[in-house]
């Protein structure tokens, strides 16, 4: 019975030395544009942010929440050159929206968007696709940074005081088992 008692904390012990915690994790992406991506009238660009890049492990850790922010500039060097209308595009319908305003100095970010088809994405791939589309005019794509926050999946494996306790426990069981039983043997 000793040795019984013995072995179940020895085990108990290796059970629950090693487990997996979630901690607060932020990953972000930004598109390398260089001096920027220039989009024409009635063209699409379309690009992919890719946080496994960035330590995401898709199914293994969870992204709660994500900000999508584009920085479009004018094209040309005189104040408006025109209407200029662009139309961005993410995974499922909810992100969709029009850009038809933004800074000509390319010094802000004039779409702070998320999508609910996005965010699975973003889960069980780790990656988010982004289509630009100009309905009207022509632009540059200056930037576009997406940062995601949730929790990392974080697996501890140095044990616990309580299971090394454990753990100890059960060798000294056993160790008086055997050598009561080497006694017994004598007799």
């Amino acid at each position: 019975m000793n040795r019984f008692f013995a072995l179940v904390l020895l085990a108990v012990g290796f059970a629950s030395s090693a487990h997996a915690d979630l901690i607060p994790a932020t990953w972000t992406d930004s598109a390398n544009t260089g001096n920027g991506i220039y989009i024409g009238g009635g063209q699409s660009y379309t690009y992919v942010h890719d946080l496994n890049d960035n330590g995401f492990r898709p199914l293994n850790d969870l992204i709660t929440s994500f900000n999508l922010a584009i920085n479009l500039a004018d094209d040309s060097s005189s104040w408006r050159d025109g209407l200029e209308l662009a139309f961005i595009d993410l995974p499922g319908v909810l992100g969709d929206d029009d850009v038809w305003s933004w800074d000509f100095d390319a010094s802000g970010d004039e779409y702070g968007g998320w999508s609910l088809a996005g965010l699975l994405q973003l889960n069980v791939l780790g990656t988010l696709t982004v289509t630009i589309s100009s309905v009207f005019g022509d632009f540059n794509l200056v930037s576009s940074t997406l940062t995601a926050h949730g929790l990392s999946n974080v697996d501890t494996s140095v044990p616990e005081p309580g299971a090394l306790g454990l753990l100890g426990i059960g060798l000294v069981g056993m160790a008086l088992s055997l050598r009561r039983r080497k006694q017994l043997g004598r007799a």
